[in-house]
């Protein structure tokens, strides 16, 4: 299924827009549009109307920027009942809905884990910190190890790529759930004696 729902970061609100709405229900971009416009108190009463600025595709006529509404779930909902009920329109209400409950889902589920990683990064801090004192990279070389094994990319690459501050925002829940349990096995292998290579070659076997 086609993304029908998307979210900045994980402290803001899923959201969907007016493309999506057109595209999924064969409406007229102008009858959208109008409804907004008609009903747009209706709609503010749900949260702020925001809204972005984009780009003409590429190739289409037209070279001015255009505005595209980002809709909340509440706004969408309203707004989706406003519409004609055709059987397209029907089965995009449902999978509307299915999208933003699943993208709930998954940020609550990023949300545990990024707080257990936290607790988890603590603990391998406070085991790099007693083992390795005298290593001054010892904790970002085992950092990044995590970041590599599990996704590919180190943490400066996937905040580059995805645009975050943070580098575990860019993460599934499941990454995150993958690189707590290679940190721990890190701080354990630290903790008996193990050198940088030998913990290298152990976690990737393990991946």
């Amino acid at each position: 299924m086609e993304d029908l729902v998307f979210i900045h970061d994980l402290k803001s609100e899923p959201y969907t827009t007016v493309d999506v709405l057109v595209h999924h229900t064969k409406t007229s971009r102008h009858a959208v549009m109008q409804l907004i416009s008609t009903h747009k108190n209706k709609l503010e009463k749900f949260g702020v109307m925001a809204f972005e600025m984009r780009k003409p595709v590429k190739g289409s006529k037209g070279g001015h920027p255009r505005k595209e509404w980002l809709l909340n779930e509440p706004q969408a909902t309203l707004l989706m009942t406003m519409l004609d009920n055709t059987p397209v329109v029907a089965e995009f209400k449902l999978n509307l809905v299915k999208a933003f409950y699943e993208l709930r889902e998954e940020i609550t589920k990023q949300r545990v884990m990024l707080e257990r990683n936290r607790k988890t990064n603590k603990d391998l801090g406070q085991v790099i910190h007693d083992y390795l004192p005298d290593n001054p990279y010892a904790y970002s070389n085992y950092h990044t190890l995590a970041y590599k094994t599990v996704t590919g990319f180190t943490p400066k690459q996937l905040r580059g790529m995805f645009h975050v501050e943070d580098a575990q925002d860019a993460l599934t829940s499941e990454q995150l759930e993958q690189i707590e349990l290679i940190r721990q096995v890190i701080a354990g292998l630290i903790m008996i004696g193990q050198d940088y290579r030998t913990i290298q070659r152990a976690i990737s076997k393990g991946a």
